[in-house]
Order: C-alpha cells, then structure tokens, then sequence
C-alpha cells in the first residue's frame, strides 16, 4: 500500500515537473519574435497587484496602449537588426554619462536601487531605449532634412506667425524687505554692476543669470511690473516695486518696438522647428509601413481582466 501511494506522489510530482516545463503560449508574435503573457508585464513593468486594483476597462484600455507599444518598439528593433545596428561602448557610455550627472557610478546605481529599480535590467532598458532612437533618427533622416529655400518660403507664407509686439529686455533684483531693496538701490547709485548685485543677493530663481528676464511683452508679468517696466528708460533703475512675492528693482536694458521678426532673426529656430515636425511625420509614415510589412498575431484571450 505504501508503495503505491509513493508510486503515486512520484507520478504526480513528475507531471507537475513537465507542466511546469510545459512552455507558455505566446500573447504575441511580431515577426519570429515571440512574447508571453509574464513577458509582457515584466517588459512593461505590471504586477499583478497592480493590474488587480484597476477596474476591467481601465486594464483593457492600459494593457492595450502597453502592448501597442511593445510592439512598435520590437518592430523597430527588428529593422535595427536587419540594419545590422547595435549601440557602441562609447554611445552607451556616453548616454550614461548625461544620466549620472555629478554622481559616480556607485552613487548612481544606489540612487536606482534606492527607488526599486534593478540597475541591470535598468541599463538593458536604456540600451533597448537608445537602439530603438538611433535606428528611428537614421530612418527618419533624409525625410526629415529642410532647406533654407523651405524655411524662407515658409517664412514668407506665414508672416502673421512672426510679428512681435513691443518689447523690452530687462534684469531684476528682488529682495525680501523695502528696507533690503533700498541698500541694494543705494549701492547701485553708487555704480555696483547690476548684475553681479543681482547674482550676490537677489531671492530670484533668475540671480544665476545676473536677474535677466529676456525680452518680454505687456501682459506676460504681473501688472505691477508692467507698470513699472514699460515706463522706465533705459538704463534707469526703478524705485523698489512691491508685490506678493517681496520687493523688486528693475533695469531696463533695451526697447524695441512693435514690427516684423527679420527672417535671419529666426532661422535657426524655424528650421529646427521644421525639421522637428517633419521627424514627427516621417517617423509616423515609417511606423505605418513597418506595421504593414511585419505580421503581427495577438492572443487577445490572455489581455482579459483579471479579478
């Protein structure tokens, strides 16, 4: 009797062992590529707690955007392969590099860990990330590129875009107290740079840059500034100006008056607002003809709400 009830511990612990083994059906195929159901959450970074909270049309609707995008990013991938494209050590390092900032290599990865990430599978991701950009960029290229007989032309069809109101440019220190605002305008009369006063003791987020505002236009401060400013000469410093946020002193530095942008003015930044739209475009055009030209099989059956 004992040899049987172990014969049949035996028997089941070996069938357990092969469903164990048994692989799982795919949730998607994109191309040869296969991805399952634990894949996809593990890709997408879901738990099943997670999706558990979410009612049966939040799941639908996020696991559908999640798979839409795991499949352009592995169709990309694809044509990366095709094109015999990886990341190079040095762009890697390169991109690392940015990340990090000021931190070490150690500090970085602790600063990762520190918020659950897995600085293994992190760095997979970044490198999945930077392939998927530079296989899109050399797509993208030619398609994208905008010439200077394109920018003038648009520039000439669309003149309304670049007329500019009048403006001033203008710097400002802002202190906590009149009394405070009245010492810097004392050291100020006495012919104290005003930007260097501004980067010593302006409360300012703008002190780094010596208290410049940039070119700015009625309506885009607060009143009592436009008040002040647009009154004030150039190169005069106003009396102390209060408001909610404590006392300033301004300086206007120059005025220009309403008109027409020139183009060469705005060149540069038409042409890589151009060519930013066109990316957008050809990358969308490109996306479209891999989706067509890839087979792409779902087992929609596995994506249904879980309870």
């Amino acid at each position: 009797m004992i040899k049987k009830i172990l014969l049949l511990i035996l028997i089941a612990a070996l069938l357990a062992a092969c469903q164990q083994q048994e692989p799982s059906p795919p949730l998607v195929q994109i191309g040869a590529r296969e991805i399952t159901l634990d894949q996809f959450r593990v890709e997408t970074g879901q738990s099943t707690e997670a999706v558990t909270q979410q009612s049966s049309a939040e799941q639908q609707q996020l696991q559908r955007r999640l798979l839409a995008q795991l499949i352009d990013r592995e169709l990309i991938l694809l044509e990366a392969e095709k094109r015999g494209m990886q990341i190079s050590p040095k762009e890697l390092e390169t991109a690392l590099a940015d990340l990090r900032g000021s931190n070490t290599s150690e500090q970085f990865q602790e600063v990762l860990r520190s918020s659950g990430q897995n600085p293994e599978h992190w760095m997979q991701k970044l490198q999945l990330r930077l392939l998927t950009e530079k296989v899109a960029e050399q797509a993208t290229l030619s398609a994208a590129s905008v010439s200077d007989e394109e920018v003038t032309a648009y520039y000439r069809e669309n003149l309304d875009q670049f007329r500019r109101p009048a403006q001033l440019r203008a710097r400002q220190i802002m202190l906590a107290t009149q009394e405070k605002a009245e010492q810097a305008l004392a050291r100020l009369e006495q012919g104290e740079d005003f930007a260097d006063l501004a980067r010593e003791v302006s409360l300012s987020p703008d002190r780094e840059n010596g208290g410049d505002l940039g070119y700015v236009s009625r309506n885009q401060l607060p009143m009592e500034f436009d008040e002040a400013l647009f009154k004030l000469p150039v190169g005069r410093v106003s009396d102390p100006v209060s408001s909610p946020y404590g006392y300033h002193l301004f300086l206007v530095e120059k005025k220009r008056k309403a008109g027409l942008e020139p183009l060469e003015s705005v060149r540069q930044e038409l042409t890589e607002r151009l060519h930013r739209q066109r990316k957008e475009q050809a990358f969308k055009k490109w996306m479209q003809e891999l989706r067509q030209k890839t087979p792409v099989r779902i087992d929609w059956t596995q994506l249904t709400p879980q309870k």
